[in-house]
């Protein structure tokens, strides 16, 4: 069974049409590595879960949670820090689901702006990726905002407010990328024009990679782009 100690973890943290499936390709191009795309939020929303419980443990404190006619009855028996534990093995084994051979796993998000996960909880979680998860790193990817705008994938929002969103989530990207260093920032217009800074990122997550490999993820369309169509 796969245990989650045996594995290093790359979490790509983003928005929507910033680069984020080349940064994805990139890093599967090194041996060993499976990086998955995105799943709905799904670990943010197993870490409120995880908060849920730990208010639920608070109440437990007080004497009447023994009583069978109080409203919260039981809650002395909450176990948060097994009910975690027991989320990330979860996740990791049937989420992630790494094939036979994996060392270094983890996932691309999209879903990092306003919408998604409110001012407040943004370096919280960062803080549980970092913490909950071995030798974890993650990487922050921004775009510029008028490029991001500018997709069809944004055709229903107006661009004022994409620049709003985009702008807000690389503040918090930036801010916590000052605090930590197990993190690293990449700028897609940077990067896509440098290749080296791929080079230094992939050392930066301690990957075995070979610049070939580089130069033909990016000679490569994303399979969800028109051949003609940079990556986005």
């Amino acid at each position: 069974m796969i245990e989650v100690s045996d594995l290093r973890f790359v979490f790509v943290v983003t928005y929507a049409r910033s680069g984020s499936t080349l940064l994805q390709s990139l890093l599967n191009a090194c041996p060993d590595v499976q990086i998955r795309g995105e799943n709905s939020n799904t670990l943010f929303h197993m870490y409120k879960a995880g908060q849920a419980v730990e208010a639920t443990r608070v109440f437990g404190r007080h004497p009447q949670t023994r009583q069978v006619d109080e409203p919260w009855f039981g809650s002395f028996k909450v176990r948060p820090k097994l009910f975690e534990a027991g989320l990330i093995n979860n996740f990791v084994r049937n989420v992630l689901a790494p094939d036979d051979g994996v060392k270094v796993t983890g996932f691309k998000e999209v879903r990092y702006t306003r919408h998604f996960i409110p001012k407040p909880d943004f370096a919280p979680y960062m803080d549980f990726l970092l913490a909950k998860f071995p030798n974890a790193k993650l990487v922050f990817n921004t775009r510029p905002a008028a490029d991001v705008a500018k997709s069809a994938f944004h055709a229903n929002h107006r661009p004022d407010q994409i620049m709003v969103w985009v702008a807000e989530a690389d503040e918090n990207f930036a801010a916590y990328n000052a605090t930590s260093d197990r993190t690293i920032l990449m700028r897609y217009q940077d990067y896509t024009r440098d290749h080296s800074l791929v080079h230094r990122m992939l050392d930066f997550l301690d990957l075995d990679w070979k610049a070939e490999r580089v130069e033909q993820v990016f000679a490569k369309p994303l399979a969800h782009a028109k051949a003609a169509v940079p990556k986005t």
